[in-house]
């Protein structure tokens, strides 16, 4: 039974939720623009039924007998009848603001802007709040030029908003209706064409839920170039598992085999010892016993050692590392082991300090297997007794090298390959040794990205020489 992850949603909710904010950003912008559109197209034809109006009022003016006679006609009064709830106002104004008729209230207009828009041959609008209504005015002027009658006279007239406001809203209704009958097919087609987008997601997912769970190959799929990364990803993800999955399954086979032997011969010793009633039999037993313990748990803690770096190795983290205080520190921790084992521990370092980069909890257990490896073959030499670990400068420039010497019986030299493979000791293998001494180290210096060499010495033994990358300077500007 699978145990589902946090949800993070759907991408394809999420793509169309975008689109959707994108088109209803984009419908109130249209939807703005389109009110304000209907606002000004309202204005501009009422205003021009309002100038009609003032121009046929003002062509009924005339003057007899040195009077200004003026009647609203009514085809003034027919052209503004469009709206039956507005309401109509003027008054007639001379030269010396004498009102003639109409009312008197009525809003002043700006002297400035009407002198200016009657000087371009313009009627003057503008717009005002009277008697408690919104009113659209509009101000024209005539020359009287009669004999005894000279002078001009504004007449000003007016018409209220309600049929403006109603033409506004039905136009920028027509356009809501206009922009949402736009949106609707468009957000299906963002809708469809996502679901055809995301196809190729579904067709990995469906590939993966098919396999089963030991089926770690490459997918192969035809998918586009963006989701060809995914799939790479994926195939990569997957190869470290198949890596991972093939080393733990070949290390427990040969752990397996490797404890199985040890631990059968000492149950066998100690019922021996429990059956023997002889007293220097039974301490030879009883030492035996102890041996094959100490060697047992000597090769218990090379493979959990092994399996410890084998898990590290694709996730090491190299920092900057001073070498020469963690090889110290490392050869104060197997001296007493020296000691016991009669083999001299020695430490050369002519290039002096040095900084590398590396990881140090993997390096420090890759030095302790090195050494107590050496250890052992040198403990088997009968010329020198001696392991010497030295640091020296590598012939390519940003290396170091580390060596850990013995002067033991060393390894067939067509056997230098192999030693270097989970339990693939050399011929020499020494009694309890795992074969995982030189393992671990290769395992490392893998992760690292250094390498590992190996060779005999002309004095006999073996030399082990790890590659570690040297730290760049810090440079001072």
């Amino acid at each position: 039974m699978s145990i589902p992850g946090p949800s993070g949603g759907s991408l394809r909710v999420r793509l169309n939720l975008l689109f959707a904010l994108i088109l209803l950003l984009g419908g109130a912008f249209i939807l703005l623009m389109a009110h304000d559109f209907a606002h000004r197209s309202a204005d501009e034809a009422y205003d021009r039924l309002l100038a009609s109006a003032a121009f046929t009022a003002m062509e009924s003016l005339s003057v007899i007998d040195n009077a200004i006679h003026f009647d609203l006609p009514y085809a003034s009064l027919d052209t503004l009848s469009q709206s039956r709830d507005d309401r109509v106002l003027y008054r007639l104004m001379t030269d010396h603001r004498d009102v003639l008729t109409g009312y008197a209230t009525l809003p002043e207009p700006d002297p400035k802007a009407m002198r200016s828009a009657h000087d371009q041959g313009r009627p003057y609008f503008f717009t005002a709040h009277h008697q408690g209504e919104d009113f659209r005015f509009v101000v024209l002027e005539r020359q009287l030029l009669e004999s005894g009658l000279q002078g001009r006279v504004w007449l000003q007239m007016g018409q209220s908003r309600l049929a403006r406001r109603a033409l506004s809203r039905d136009l920028t209704l027509k356009a809501l209706q206009g922009v949402v009958l736009l949106i609707l097919p468009i957000w299906l087609f963002v809708w469809l064409a996502t679901g055809w987008l995301l196809r190729p997601l579904l067709v990995v997912e469906q590939e993966l839920r098919q396999r089963q769970p030991a089926d770690l190959k490459p997918l192969v799929l035809q998918v586009p170039r963006e989701a060809s990364q995914l799939v790479e990803a994926i195939n990569h993800f997957m190869g470290r598992l198949q890596r991972s999955q093939d080393r733990n399954h070949a290390f427990i086979a040969e752990a397996a085999h490797q404890l199985r032997t040890p631990l059968a011969s000492l149950q066998a010793q100690a019922e021996l010892a429990t059956e023997e009633e002889d007293t220097a039999l039974l301490r030879e037993r009883a030492g035996r016993i102890r041996r094959n313990a100490r060697e047992t748990n000597s090769r218990i803690n090379q493979l959990l050692s092994y399996a410890t770096l084998a898990h590290r190795a694709d996730v090491l983290e190299p920092v900057r590392l001073a070498l020469e205080p963690l090889l110290v520190t490392c050869l104060g921790e197997l001296a007493p082991l020296a000691l016991t084992r009669q083999v001299e521990l020695t430490f050369d370092n002519p290039v002096g300090a040095v900084d590398v980069m590396a990881d140090p909890e993997a390096l420090h257990e890759v030095l302790r297997n090195l050494i107590d490896n050496a250890l052992k073959h040198g403990q088997q030499s009968a010329r020198r007794a001696e392991v010497n670990i030295s640091l020296k400068a590598a012939a390519e420039p940003g290396w170091v090298v580390l060596q850990v010497r013995d002067y033991g019986p060393g390894i067939p030299p067509e056997r230098l390959d192999q030693v270097t493979q989970r339990f693939g000791s050399g011929e020499s293998r020494p009694l309890g040794s795992s074969g995982l001494g030189l393992a671990i180290a290769a395992q490392f210096m893998h992760g690292l990205g250094g390498r590992l060499r190996l060779e005999n010495g002309r004095q006999g033994g073996l030399k082990v020489q790890l590659y570690l990358p040297e730290a760049i300077q810090d440079v001072l500007t």
